[in-house]
């Protein structure tokens, strides 16, 4: 029965597109992904990028976490979640550490599409709070998605495993800044769903009894829907 308070609305005037919608710990604010301004008959690629936004409860103000411009146009940023000491996990297809480490090495540029070379690849990032100090914690040539926090303070996230002919998407864990990576689960499991049918593991969050629930779904794409 309370009321519905649109809390972008102003801004966008009904031409943003959202998603990813995040609380912190404490009830005082949530995270989502924008992009804004969206225009649904605009070429993808003359669109501005998926952006992190904050919106705070008590001083009703609605802000893009990345200030920077320049900054927040880089890559698309996705699926935000707080993490318990106040910095925020995503997924992004900025990659700009996997650049350097190339750089470093003399080797060629990447543009960072996935092993179909269709899509940019995402790839999980840790950023402050305030946007600043935006590093790199996953590394993978497809996409990492869908971060959550375990109980245990560890990351669980989908990650998309495709090479000749592995094509699947398995839960891994790591620490917040990227080490300890390893497979969860999912390996040999793929084929059990009804009637002993493929499904893949997406959406994973961790659950109070330190069990993780998941979208256990065919593939169809790696994108939730």
């Amino acid at each position: 029965s309370a009321e519905a308070v649109n809390i972008t609305g102003e801004l966008t005037q009904g031409l943003a597109a959202i998603r990813d919608v995040e609380i912190a710990y404490d009830g005082s604010a949530i995270v989502f992904s924008m992009r804004y301004p969206f225009d649904p008959n605009v070429d993808e690629e003359d669109l501005p990028t998926w952006n992190i936004w904050k919106y705070t409860f008590a001083s009703d103000t609605l802000e893009r976490v990345i200030k920077s411009d320049l900054t927040a146009e880089i890559g698309h940023d996705i699926m935000p979640k707080y993490l318990p000491d106040g910095r925020i996990i995503f997924a992004s297809t900025r990659q700009t550490r996997s650049q350097a480490v190339l750089l470093d090495e003399g080797k060629p540029q990447f543009s960072a599409l996935d092993e179909d070379r269709n899509v940019p690849a995402l790839v999980l990032h840790v950023m402050n709070a305030d946007g600043t100090d935006i590093r790199q914690v996953s590394f993978n040539q497809s996409h990492d998605l869908d971060p959550s926090v375990m109980d245990d303070g560890k990351i669980v996230f989908s990650r998309w495993e495709h090479n000749g002919a592995n094509n699947q998407v398995s839960l891994y864990r790591m620490n917040p800044d990227g080490s300890e990576t390893e497979l969860l689960y999912g390996r040999w499991s793929h084929n059990t769903g009804t009637n002993d049918s493929e499904i893949h593991f997406m959406q994973p969050r961790g659950t109070e009894d330190g069990r993780v629930m998941v979208v256990a779904r065919p593939f169809t794409n790696t994108e939730g829907g």
